[in-house]
């Protein structure tokens, strides 16, 4: 016979786990400083026309995620002249396919192009990204490949149904950590458009 009083304390332990969890992912996210933009128009299916001012980026080329992560975590955490620690922003974006595929991290507001700290691991690199007009459509849980495929497609198809030209790459913006609940989750796949 089950003991419904164990049950009890284990669907309580259950709920306030992820409760515990659920305000973890609020509270990372609201700390997380991310880049101005405007919108400048809203198209079909919640896709986002914005103006981004200009940005500049930490970046390196890596196929491997995690290690591209590391590298660019360990530049802000100081690898850098001056061992300067710079903020964590969000998003995290990728882009790119296979051989050449890239991650990067946006360096906060705060840094002009000549005061960017320079980093030590020549893997890294830093790059002005000028004013540019991107088109966006948000999902939330994991990003997975499908995903943004999926997600990718309804982008292109409310593009061309305004007959907006996109040019270049599409990228993606994550802009929580792993430990952030999937329902919690914000990702981006972006696409820069004419306008710009």
């Amino acid at each position: 016979m089950i003991d419904m009083s164990k049950v009890q304390m284990a669907a309580v332990a259950i709920l306030a786990a992820l409760l515990i969890w659920t305000l973890y992912g609020a509270l990372v996210s609201m700390n997380v400083k991310e880049p101005p933009h405007q919108v400048v128009e809203t198209l079909e299916n919640g896709v986002e026309i914005r103006e981004y001012s200009g940005q500049i980026w930490a970046l390196t080329s890596e196929d491997d995620q995690n290690r591209g992560f590391g590298r660019l975590f360990r530049y802000i955490s100081g690898a850098n002249e001056g061992e300067v620690k710079i903020d964590m922003t969000a998003p995290v974006i990728t882009g790119g396919g296979e051989g050449e595929a890239f991650i990067a991290f946006v360096i906060p507001e705060r840094f002009e192009a000549e005061d960017t700290p320079r980093p030590r691991d020549e893997e890294v690199r830093i790059e002005v990204v000028e004013r540019r007009r991107m088109a966006v459509i948000t999902f939330s849980g994991y990003a997975t490949e499908d995903r943004q495929k999926r997600h990718l497609a309804t982008l292109e198809e409310a593009l061309k149904d305004r007959g907006i030209d996109a040019r270049g790459e599409p990228v993606l913006m994550q802009y929580n950590d792993p430990w952030t609940p999937p329902f919690m989750r914000r990702n981006e796949v972006a696409l820069e458009v004419a306008g710009s």
